[in-house]
């Protein structure tokens, strides 16, 4: 029990320390195993993976298992033997790969005793030996067949001197050729226009060409004979350690590399892309004592490359941000790509479409179907327009569509496909018959309202006069106080009654306009005679107005401004309070004259100046009668000369300043 107790306990131990060296057993390319005194193998390193067999089924079978047959009852009778001899063993044996092919690997086993002295564990390692066994069963025909001519060339020498001469200026000649060789090889190297250097196993330049000096801006006496052209090529330490590391590993490993790509600065400073093919260089014992570098400069094709592709990442996302539903075809009438919106209006992923044709697809087959087939248009070019009715696979509804569709060219001008544009016009061709309704009964108001104006301006108008008339004719003879007070009320209220009437019809004058003609108008001069106008309903009430204005301010207007300085300075006066004054003026804003009107009154709540410039819309002024028409011709008349109008608090006292803004001549 107590020994059991304690082979577990060792078995655990040797299994952390085994963890821990994990890392480095597992980075070389020798197999490392460990089997119990029975032979089950209890760990084998990764490596023989290389082989087909995988590590981790391998764990608790015999380890003779994967041993060549004609191999295991060598090795078996080895390990007894040297178990009992408490002996190291050296042993060539052979596993076959899963291609069937024989590998040699070189065996060296050790052998673990527990505190009983007995064998518990055998540790060993495996190298391949394949290529060295190789090597030499080559080297031995080649000694052979090198014996037998050695054999023949001996008789052959001691039958005739004259072939020995001959020999002799035969390797002379061939010498000749293979300098000949070798330099012509040396001219082909240095001249060459791609990259081409040699390595050592220490990683220092043995061979740097012309086209390397001239992609590096490094000259050969500069680089060979040394390892510091990496710290100039690769300035930055992590990353020249991470191409450093991959250089290493061919030339250790002998691996063999194709389009290897790093970024190298050259002695300007200038940054270059350098795709690298690297091959293991052996000497004549097959040794493997370095690397051959090709690299070729692909700035110039790297920086295209990154181009089209932010060109077509750009592009993707431009269509993808359009609403529309976007498609493009080749010549085949195959789908090349489209937008978001075309993948939810026909209910298919782009992965889906891209690579089919329209009726290998779910879509809407009306979308095909137009007055000229794509097919007629690559034949014909330019562009075709046409409109559906089609259901959207996003809602299941009939929309209205206009489908646009056009060829689009190469550089050269050939077609090579057909792209597509759906825009939903549902609520266009909605629109287009509500307005068509609306205009028809606008146009029958416009009629009505045309009649009543005139009935307003002629017949209503003329009624209100005679009213007038009379009035005055009965004031001017009636002696009874009461009678004259009412005879004043309703002179009052038909005054009042024909300013309505005015304004409605003036209103509706300017709501008929659309266009109106400009010419240059000096403000000044024309708010001079709208004050002088109202000079007197001031000073009925006590209220100066100031007009701190001199010069002369030319706009670009019409002359229905005068309406607008009329209607501003009639009701500041109209709400202004008795004894305080009105001020008008005129302030340059780059290329517009500000007039602006200001009056002392009670001023206006915010949530009431957006609507004093709606028709018929008043504040409450404290018993001041109005149409509520004014500002609503101030506001038309501003429109149409596409200025501003602003309504805003009398900063200085109680009040409002309200601003008109015209074009400067």
């Amino acid at each position: 029990m107590t020994s059991h107790i304690e082979s577990v306990t060792m078995h655990d131990a040797l299994n952390a320390e085994e963890n821990k060296c994990d890392f480095p057993i597992e980075i070389i390319s020798d197999i490392s195993y460990i089997l119990d005194s029975e032979g089950v193998i209890d760990y084998i390193s990764p490596q023989i993976s290389k082989y087909g067999l995988d590590p981790e089924r391998m764990y608790g079978t015999p380890f003779l298992n994967y041993i060549n047959s004609s191999d295991r009852e060598t090795l078996a009778s080895g390990f007894q033997k040297r178990m009992t001899e408490n002996t190291s063993i050296d042993t060539l044996l052979r596993v076959f790969d899963q291609d069937g092919k024989e590998h040699w690997l070189k065996n060296h086993a050790e052998f673990q005793r527990g505190r009983n002295g007995k064998p518990f564990r055998i540790i060993g390692i495996m190298k391949d030996v394949t290529d060295h066994i190789a090597m030499q069963k080559e080297l031995q025909i080649y000694r052979d067949r090198f014996d037998d001519k050695l054999k023949d060339q001996n008789a052959d020498l001691i039958r005739s001197n004259e072939n020995l001469k001959q020999e002799i200026d035969d390797l002379k000649e061939g010498e000749e050729r293979i300098v000949s060789l070798s330099q012509f090889q040396q001219t082909v190297i240095e001249n060459a226009d791609i990259w081409l250097d040699v390595l050592n196993r220490d990683v220092e330049v043995v061979i740097w060409n012309n086209a390397a000096e001239t992609i590096s801006g490094y000259k050969r006496d500069e680089v060979v004979g040394s390892t510091k052209i990496w710290d100039q090529l690769y300035p930055d330490k992590e990353y020249r350690n991470e191409v450093f590391s991959t250089i290493s590993r061919i030339i250790e490993e002998g691996l063999e590399i194709s389009n290897l790509e790093t970024t190298i600065t050259r002695k300007n400073g200038e940054k270059r892309v350098v795709s690298w093919n690297y091959k293991k260089l052996l000497n004549s014992k097959g040794e493997n004592i370095g690397t051959i570098g090709i690299g070729n400069d692909i700035t110039i094709r790297k920086e295209a490359e990154e181009m089209r592709i932010k060109n077509f990442h750009f592009m993707q996302e431009l269509i993808d941000a359009i609403p529309a539903p976007i498609c493009y075809k080749d010549k085949e009438g195959i789908y090349l790509g489209c937008n978001k919106a075309f993948e939810n209006f026909s209910g298919i992923e782009k992965e889906q479409i891209i690579g089919k044709i329209t009726s290998e697809l779910q879509i809407d087959i009306q979308i095909a179907e137009s007055d000229c087939t794509d097919m007629e248009l690559i034949e014909t070019g330019g562009s075709r327009t046409y409109e559906k009715e089609v259901i959207y696979a996003s809602d299941k509804k009939k929309h209205n569509v206009m489908v646009n569709k056009s060829v689009f060219t190469d550089i050269k001008g050939d077609v090579l496909g057909v792209i597509g544009v759906i825009i939903d016009i549902t609520d266009r061709v909605r629109s287009e018959m509500i307005l068509k309704e609306y205009a028809e009964q606008l146009e029958r108001s416009n009629e009505l309202k045309d009649i009543f104006t005139d009935i307003m301006r002629h017949d209503l108008l003329n009624h209100a006069n005679v009213v007038n008339g009379f009035a005055y004719m009965l004031l001017q003879i009636e002696k009874d106080e009461n009678k004259i007070k009412n005879l004043e009320n309703i002179e009052d209220s038909n005054r009042k009654l024909m300013e309505l009437i005015e304004s409605a019809a003036s209103f509706a004058k300017f709501e008929t306009i659309d266009e109106i003609n400009f010419e240059p108008i000096e403000l000044a001069g024309m708010l001079k005679g709208a004050i002088k106008h109202f000079q007197y309903h001031a000073n009925q009430k006590n209220i100066v107005i100031d007009f701190p204005v001199h010069g002369e301010y030319n706009a670009l207007a019409n002359p229905m401004i005068e309406e607008v300085f009329a209607n501003l300075i009639s009701n500041a006066i109209k709400y202004g309070p008795d004894n305080s004054k009105v001020i008008v003026d005129i302030i340059n804003e780059d290329r517009n004259w500000k007039v602006t009107v200001t009056d002392f009154g009670d001023g206006i709540p915010d949530d009431e100046k957006s609507l004093i410039f709606d028709r018929f819309k008043r504040v409450d002024k404290k018993g001041v009668k109005g149409t509520g028409l004014g500002l609503a011709i101030v506001k038309r008349i501003v429109d149409l000369h596409e200025g501003d109008l602003s309504v805003e608090d009398n900063i200085v006292a109680n009040g409002t300043v309200f601003g008109v803004t015209f074009r400067k001549a």
